[in-house]
C-alpha cells in the first residue's frame, strides 16, 4: 500500500514592507505598495504607488492597486479615476497579454460600478463575451 501523502496548507502572509529593500523600479514600488495595502498601511501604499506611476505612467497594475487603496481609504472619486486610467491603458493592449488585460479591465470596471452604482453590474459584460 502506498504511503499517504500529507498535504499542508500554507497561510499566505504578506511580506512586511519594513523588511523590503528600498524600491528602485516601478515594479519594486508596486510590490511594496501592495505589501503596505495588505497591512492596511494605506497612506504608505498610496505614496509607493504614486512613485511607481511617476516612474512608469503606463503601469496599469500600479493604477489598479492605487484604485484599491483609494477605495479602502473611502476616496471614491480618486478610486474611480485610478480605475478609469486602468481601462484607458488597457484599451490599447494587443497580443499575448490580451486575456490578462481583459480580466484586469473587467475588475476595474466592476470596482467603478460598485463605487458609483453599489453593484459590480457586469452581467452584460460577461454575457456579451460568451454569446
Amino acid at each position: 500500500m502506498a504511503a499517504k501523502k500529507e498535504i499542508y496548507k500554507v497561510k499566505s502572509i504578506p511580506v512586511d514592507p519594513a523588511t523590503m529593500p528600498e524600491p528602485t523600479t516601478a515594479a519594486d514600488f508596486v510590490r511594496r505598495g501592495m505589501a503596505c495595502y495588505a497591512r492596511q498601511q494605506f497612506d504608505k501604499a498610496s505614496l509607493d504607488l504614486d512613485a511607481a506611476i511617476s516612474l512608469d505612467p503606463k503601469d496599469r497594475e500600479a493604477y489598479y492597486a492605487l484604485g484599491m487603496v483609494k477605495k479602502a481609504q473611502e476616496k471614491p472619486d480618486e478610486a474611480v479615476a485610478a480605475f478609469r486610467q486602468v481601462i484607458d491603458l488597457i484599451s490599447s493592449e494587443t497580443g499575448a497579454n490580451r486575456v490578462k488585460a481583459d480580466m484586469l479591465r473587467r475588475l476595474a470596471l466592476g470596482h467603478i460600478n460598485e463605487i458609483t452604482q453599489g453593484d459590480w453590474n457586469l452581467e452584460k459584460e460577461i454575457w456579451q463575451r460568451i454569446t
